[in-house]
């Protein structure tokens, strides 16, 4: 079986997998439809959606209705913060690193947001449940930290592919499987290309990460080993996105994973840099030896 042509990876980055939704609207209305779709974290639920209904706009009207639903408000309000803090983790998520009330959470708890509000997540979001019924097929990434291994999920229940997926390591509940502690498949492959790049002769990605790193002001011991591990991410997030064919990269320098009232601000950020990169391939000379010919004359 030959390979696909193009390949969509979509990176995971929180609140900021805003930005796929405007990139794939730019893409769908292009004309150009993904032959394959990997996706980690926000990503791979932003993919299954497309994957699934082929309708970007669809998309940024559900998560609009997540937002205003009453799952979103108890997230948003701290109600299952109840019996730790009263103030929700998002609200505080900054301040906390700052406090030693983070420390002792992590002394005692594996996690502050259980899997239940993933699953209904999920379950609102997800047209389908099996990887069977999309209309791309579809890889969505999660990771055992047991043995540090990638997780390739492509086939059989799609909602739990995705709730794995999704689970932000120490933030939300992970999944037991047998011996497997299963988390959040940025830990392993936070732009899924490398994936694609044995699937498909050209890999697109949509790198969404923030690489806005802010001066410490007198950091303290946890503060520096955090920092420390942060640039360490981004190295390897960096070498990951350059070794697409096509590489999107929104503006979302600031933007943290949990901030949702940015929405309008995320969608605009991939419309501007998938309009970007179409219009960059638009301009290449059209060549029959150039890796490009097929995708560039679709364009024109």
């Amino acid at each position: 079986m030959g390979k696909s042509y193009l390949g969509l990876a979509l990176g995971g980055g929180g609140s900021r997998g805003v930005a796929h939704i405007g990139a794939l609207q730019v893409l769908h209305k292009s004309g150009l439809k993904p032959d394959l779709i990997a996706g980690v974290s926000a990503g791979s639920m932003i993919g299954a959606m497309y994957a699934a209904t082929l309708d970007p706009n669809w998309i940024e009207n559900r998560f609009r209705e997540l937002m205003n639903s009453d799952l979103f408000a108890s997230f948003s309000s701290g109600t299952l913060m109840a019996g730790r803090n009263k103030e929700t983790y998002i609200e505080k998520n900054s301040a906390l690193e700052k406090q030693g009330y983070a420390v002792r959470l992590g002394l005692n708890e594996s996690y502050v947001v259980p899997r239940s509000i993933i699953e209904n997540s999920v379950e609102f979001m997800i047209p389908c449940k099996n990887f069977e019924e999309l209309q791309i097929p579809l890889k969505v990434v999660a990771t055992d930290i047991q043995n540090g291994e990638e997780i390739i999920h492509s086939r059989g229940d799609i909602k739990e592919a995705l709730i794995q997926s999704s689970s932000i390591p120490g933030f939300f509940e992970a999944t037991k499987k047998g011996s497997k502690l299963i988390v959040d498949g940025g830990v392993t492959s936070p732009i899924p290309v490398e994936i694609l790049k044995e699937y498909a002769e050209m890999v697109m990605a949509v790198d969404i990460t923030n690489y806005e790193l802010k001066p410490l002001n007198q950091p303290n011991m946890i503060e520096i080993m955090r920092r420390s591990d942060i640039i360490t991410s981004l190295r390897l997030k960096n070498n990951l996105s350059r070794q697409a064919d096509i590489l999107v990269k929104p503006e979302v320098s600031g933007i943290h994973w949990s901030d949702f009232d940015n929405f309008d601000k995320l969608l605009e950020c991939g419309k501007n840099a998938m309009s970007k990169s179409l219009e960059t391939l638009k301009n290449l000379e059209p060549r029959k030896d150039n890796i490009y010919y097929k995708l560039c004359s679709s364009l024109r």
